[in-house]
């Protein structure tokens, strides 16, 4: 429930935000986000994944919520006011980017500092308040849309409006619910705090270069290219995003489960290894799945959808950006034991590492492929993190045979040409690709059932 609230209702928001304004100015908003994003990332300071271990693994850890929640609200509100003061300068009155800027990260910032509280009911187990909130607050933003849309009153500054009211929703009716339901104290603890900042230190280097892998692709495209360019790349990402959805709900309750398997060794047993390798063969049978249904059925119903504003134009960066989505499974579940195993200062050198050379791809290849080259980019860096996790498990957790990853994408791609090249018609397309992609992996044996059973054994740990 949260993960189809933040994520396919909030990417449905600015989808639907992008169909009724330019390109221009849906590629302002974009870069103005990516960039409001990347602060929030560094405001955090590396504290998330060890907020959520914390609690996860040890009862007596809730103070890591409170001394987070302070340190988010502090950062956010000095960030916001130093970024109010610079769109104030005469010589920024007429850059839309800068004047942007601030409103979107107020509203990033706002979601930030609820992160704190969210993290400590999810590090439980305790997902439905958030889930309802959510729900509620992503709800919103879609009829206010929809109002504004009807009265013909969307515009940047409606849209803004909406974004900042809903974060500022989401924050207080968390807040007002751990203080009913008594599931925070607020009592700040200088110590404890010191104690979380010292812990989370060695992650912020990997944090800094987190930062850059996650929007610099958007911020280069803001700058190096067109709005249209950012545009058109942005729709694909939010898609992309939204296609990631149930990794989006497996990476929180994995982090929670491993933290507290790994919370004294730093090795599984043989048991828990088989359940990990099952597992990795069922994400990976439904990730490659997930790109070859999207892919199918992009350039269709995006062309009709938005009359060729979006959709073929687009469409070779969308498959190179799915593409990485079973990468993406692969690479969560690597980080995720190495995480719970400790293994900060590895983690950082691997995400440091590839984010130089993502930095590098995206200004060489932007300027020549615009966002054909951002998605190249953030592909080739896929593919180098999940050689740098993978070894990291390796050695020092368990290993693991990539073998599942090549052989269902080789099946997808397989189902996938045989779908466009023997019918015609869309639906039957999109069922061919299913059923030969199921029936290629069950006749040569590359899942089953006992795959299931595993997973649910380790679940239920």
């Amino acid at each position: 429930m949260q993960a189809i609230a933040v994520q396919v209702f909030g990417g449905v928001f600015f989808i639907i935000i992008s169909f009724y304004l330019s390109k221009d100015y849906f590629g302002v908003i974009n870069w103005a986000n990516a960039v409001a994003m990347v602060l929030t990332m560094l405001l955090s300071f590396g504290m998330d994944q060890v907020v959520v271990r914390r609690i996860a693994a040890s009862e007596t850890s809730d103070w890591a919520a409170t001394a987070y929640l302070l340190h988010a609200g502090v950062g956010s509100l000095v960030t916001f006011l130093i970024l109010f003061g610079i769109s104030m300068v005469p010589s920024f009155q007429d850059a839309p980017k800068i004047q942007l800027l601030p409103w979107l990260f107020l509203s990033q910032g706002l979601l930030f500092t609820a992160g704190p509280i969210k993290q400590l009911l999810n590090a439980k187990q305790h997902f439905k308040p958030y889930a309802l909130i959510a729900i509620i607050s992503n709800s919103a933003k879609l009829l206010a849309a929809y109002w504004l849309i009807k009265t013909n009153a969307l515009s940047v500054n409606g849209v803004m409006a909406i974004l900042v009211i809903c974060g500022l929703f989401e924050l207080l009716a968390l807040l007002i619910y751990s203080l009913v339901k008594k599931k925070l104290d607020l009592t700040f603890r200088r110590t404890a705090y010191l104690k979380l900042l010292k812990e989370a230190a060695p992650q912020y280097i990997a944090v800094l270069f987190d930062a850059s892998l996650a929007r610099i692709d958007w911020i280069l495209l803001g700058i190096i290219s067109t709005p249209a360019a950012s545009a058109e790349y942005g729709l694909a990402y939010r898609a992309y995003e939204i296609a990631k959805l149930p990794l989006t709900v497996l990476s929180p309750i994995l982090l929670a489960r491993f933290a507290k398997i790994l919370m004294v060794n730093t090795t599984l047993s043989e048991g828990t290894q088989k359940q990990v390798k099952d597992l990795f063969v069922l994400e990976m049978f439904f990730a490659t799945m997930i790109p070859l249904v999207l892919n199918i059925l992009w350039s269709p119903v995006l062309d009709d959808v938005f009359n060729g504003k979006y959709g073929s134009v687009n469409a070779m960066e969308f498959m190179i950006l799915s593409l990485c989505i079973p990468i993406q499974f692969y690479i969560n579940l690597l980080w995720t034991l190495g995480f719970s195993a400790r293994k900060y200062k590895q983690i950082s050198t691997i995400i440091a590492s590839t984010a130089f050379i993502n930095i590098g791809l995206n200004a060489v290849l932007i300027p020549f492929y615009g966002g054909m080259g951002a998605a190249i980019a953030f592909l080739a860096t896929s593919i180098m993190q999940l050689v740098g996790y993978y070894r990291l498990s390796d050695k020092y957790v368990m290993k693991f045979s990539s073998l599942p990853l090549f052989s269902f994408l080789l099946i997808g791609a397989v189902s996938y040409i045989a779908a466009v090249n023997i019918v015609s018609a869309l639906w039957m397309q999109v069922g061919l690709a299913v059923f030969l992609y199921v029936a290629i992996a069950l006749v040569l044996k590359q899942v089953n059932t006992g795959n299931v059973k595993s997973l649910l054994t380790l679940l239920k740990k």
